[in-house]
């Protein structure tokens, strides 16, 4: 008498025929194509995609409320005339705010604008070595000749 022996790599041949012959083909028809005829690319899908909702208006209603959506700066962005570093011999310092691992000072210029130093900041001809609870100090060389300016918090009254 003879017997069949099982032959797993056999068996798993015919399973896989099985499967891909039950499996839907994929027509031409069902490929998205494009003017020309010839196939599009998944990119091309998704930028038609974007370019139909980005086409969509919204329209928003502020029942006599302020419009949230308004641009808020008209025109151009115009630089200040500060020129941007700070001049500390026309300064003064305003403020002081620390916290356990960070200090800054907030010092005013001449013409009212506003800085926010931190130890090492440049400066006009310098850089800002230290800042204490009331006074900051700045080492500035000018023709070869370095000085130590140290503004100090004034006390207002009130």
């Amino acid at each position: 008498m003879k017997t069949s022996a099982f032959k797993p790599g056999w068996t798993l041949l015919m399973l896989l025929v099985l499967i891909l012959a039950a499996a839907p083909a994929a027509t031409a028809a069902d490929q998205p194509t494009g003017d020309d005829g010839g196939s599009v690319s998944p990119s091309q899908v998704s930028r038609d995609r974007i370019n139909a909702i980005r086409d969509n208006e919204f329209f928003y209603q502020s029942f006599g409320r302020q419009d949230p959506f308004k641009i808020l700066v008209a025109g151009d962005f115009e630089q200040a005339k500060a020129g941007g570093l700070l001049d500390v011999n026309s300064a003064h310092l305003v403020g002081v705010m620390w916290a356990q691992d960070d200090r800054f000072a907030l010092v005013e210029n001449g013409d009212g604008f506003g800085y926010i130093l931190r130890v090492g900041d440049r400066i006009k001809n310098g850089r800002v070595v230290s800042i204490r609870k009331n006074s900051l100090t700045a080492r500035v060389t000018l023709y070869g000749i370095t000085n130590k300016v140290v503004l100090k918090l004034e006390k207002s009254e009130g």
